[in-house]
């Protein structure tokens, strides 16, 4: 199967990855047990097995339908500014905690087969594909110039510190966006010299 072509066959098999997701986000990879999995989600662990080989693949199965579609979000069309605010947004609404604990859990992961899976899906999904649209703000002279591949990391490194923060700080995941989208556009210096 295609790291980009989820099918899910079944509402069970839904079901299951969204609690798998619920757990590993509060958890961790390591905390997190297939009991757990199956009490939170209502099936039993024969079901749950049915659908994943162990958790190992539950997991990596769960980061790929997460990660499933952010290409579609970075690669609507639209100005640099709205562009960047609504793949902001949606990761902001996406995580409950830093999508960067998730990757670091990969560190757990045996199979290389795994392994590649969650690189790629993060790589099709999210990272080439924003990485070519800093590269069409600097084309384009939206962006200075400079590498792409920073420009991203940065982009996605503040993101991330803000990942279930916004309404701690009386905001909107929406507003927050904005303003992330703002202070990496423009910076924090002031327009005052």
């Amino acid at each position: 199967m295609d790291s980009t072509e989820l099918i899910l066959e079944h509402a069970s098999e839904v079901r299951i990855l969204e609690e798998g997701w619920n757990l590993f986000q509060q958890k961790g990879y390591r905390g997190v047990t297939l009991d757990e999995v199956c009490e939170k989600s209502g099936f039993s662990k024969p079901t749950l097995y049915y659908y994943f080989h162990d958790k190992e693949t539950l997991f990596v199965n769960v980061l790929r339908l997460k990660l499933h579609g952010f290409h579609e979000v970075i690669e609507a069309p639209g100005e640099l500014p709205m562009r960047l605010e609504r793949i902001a947004a949606a990761v902001l609404d996406s995580f409950q905690t830093e999508y960067s604990a998730l990757l670091r859990d990969r560190e757990h992961i045996k199979s290389p087969e795994n392994a590649a899976a969650i690189r790629n899906a993060f790589q099709q999904e999210m990272f080439a594909p924003l990485n070519a649209l800093m590269q069409n703000g600097i084309d384009s002279g939206m962006l200075s110039a400079g590498n792409p591949t920073m420009f991203t990391l940065i982009f996605l490194g503040s993101i991330n510190n803000f990942i279930n923060k916004a309404a701690e700080m009386g905001l909107t995941n929406k507003t927050l966006a904005r303003q992330l989208v703002g202070y990496f556009l423009s910076g924090a210096q002031s327009a005052q010299k």
